[in-house]
């Protein structure tokens, strides 16, 4: 049987979406009924949910799905914030360090609003998060970019310089990179296979072998400041150690700790602040590991675990758990609550008030946070951070509480945020673009 005698709905529903978007080009030229299948709605929606993240405004979307995948995989990187080591990507001959106003020389230490790094123009950026003094980026063909300085420790101690450009990290010729995470001076990644790898320098990234685990897929990672947490499939967590930063030949961090279970109700999700680890369970319950001390927590881990029963949220396939440095949050059904890493069981949450915009997405700095909306709109708020609240020059060290638009993209539709210490990026496609033919 040639395969265009298949069913069509067979062809439609679990022949086309397997296919990437370079062989559905190629195979839409062979005839007209695979023209006619490539060209589909359907099949478009799909890879726009498998290869990019979005906000959720995309699911209002009638059609134009082929459209948006086109302009996604052109999408734009911006960066801002502190930028006296060029940690933001802008090279020497950039125009973002050639600023002719007053303030030079202030402008090339601090880029106050956000600005393309043109370096990675036409990359098919889908994901960006940020370190203490870096960035990595992940592209839709499964490469993980990176700039600035992963760990100014390491790289001082060897003589190296900062990256200040977009580098590729070096992972084996056959590794395709899905999920990204940065701590502190430190990544960590997960592939298609459902294997992890973690590194502090580009150059040699090591895969994570867990020896105790019920099953050989991860499905989540997460970084804290010098370690970092891999969710299993089975809702497993295990505590990762930081990269080794020698010359070794061995590419394998074995680990060898027990996991970390709730047996009523698994893990769904998790993420990291500096000390602890955020789980989040299927039925909606949270807790907090205080993880600092691996070594003590895998001994006893009754002994540092909180329930944080204020967190708890009803079960929803769409609620979504984020953290970095100090501050943990959780986006469900449009509310937003954000509490602190070392608060006890009694504390309650802060209750975000982002004046009606429907938030998705919590980001953290150290002391300025970001959220994204459903609207692919940026708020920011926190303290001025070297500019990196991304509105504009201020003398004054400002201290915002409440969430306030960064109006210079509002042109533009945000879908992925990523911001660290005192420095901040985004994604983003001109919002025309999407909204020409639908309307959001």
């Amino acid at each position: 049987m040639f395969i265009q005698q298949l069913p069509f709905d067979i062809l439609l529903d679990h022949v086309m979406p397997r296919l990437d978007a370079h062989s559905l080009a190629q195979l839409s030229g062979t005839c007209r009924l695979f023209y006619r299948l490539c060209n589909d709605e359907i099949v478009w929606q799909h890879r726009v949910t498998a290869d990019f993240s979005l906000p959720m405004a995309t699911d209002r979307l009638k059609n134009g799905w082929k459209r948006l995948y086109i302009q996604l995989d052109r999408a734009q990187t911006y960066t801002w914030g502190e930028n006296s080591d060029k940690r933001l990507g802008f090279s020497d001959q950039d125009h973002a360090d050639r600023d002719t106003s007053t303030h030079t020389h202030r402008f090339m230490r601090q880029i106050t609003t956000p600005r393309e790094l043109r370096a990675l123009r036409g990359k098919g950026i889908v994901d960006i998060v940020a370190g203490g003094w870096s960035f990595h980026a992940l592209d839709r063909r499964g490469r993980v970019w990176m700039w600035g300085w992963v760990s100014t420790h390491l790289c001082h101690r060897r003589g190296l310089k900062s990256h200040q450009e977009p580098t590729h990290v070096q992972f084996p010729d056959n590794v395709h990179i899905v999920y990204i995470a940065s701590g502190r001076s430190h990544a960590i990644a997960l592939d298609t296979a459902g294997r992890v790898w973690h590194w502090a320098n580009c150059w040699q990234p090591r895969q994570v072998h867990v020896t105790q685990a019920t099953t050989s897929k991860f499905i989540q990672i997460t970084a804290h400041w010098n370690s970092s947490a891999i969710l299993s499939a089975t809702g497993e967590l295990f505590l990762v150690p930081f990269p080794s930063t020698g010359t070794a030949t061995t590419t394998t961090t074995v680990l060898n700790d027990p996991p970390v279970t709730y047996p009523s109700s698994p893990f769904v999700q998790i993420a990291g602040t500096e000390k602890y680890t955020i789980a989040l369970t299927r039925s909606g319950r949270v807790f907090k590991f205080w993880t600092e001390r691996r070594e003590a927590f895998v001994a006893a881990p009754e002994n540092y675990t909180t329930e944080l029963i204020h967190f708890a949220v009803p079960p929803h396939p769409q609620t979504l758990l984020s953290a970095q440095f100090r501050h943990f949050a959780i986006c469900s059904q449009g509310k937003v609550l954000i509490g602190k890493q070392d608060w006890d069981q009694h504390q309650v949450p802060r209750i975000l008030d982002a004046s009606n915009h429907e938030i998705c997405k919590v980001t953290f700095g150290d002391y300025h946070f970001g959220a994204l909306t459903t609207q692919g709109r940026l708020l920011t708020w926190g303290r001025y951070s070297s500019g990196a609240l991304g509105r504009g020059y201020d003398h004054s060290d400002i201290n915002e509480r409440e969430p306030q638009l960064v109006e210079t993209l509002n042109s533009m539709f945000v879908f992925a945020v990523g911001f660290g210490g005192v420095h901040s990026g985004c994604l983003a496609i001109p919002r025309q673009s999407l909204l020409q033919h639908n309307h959001i």
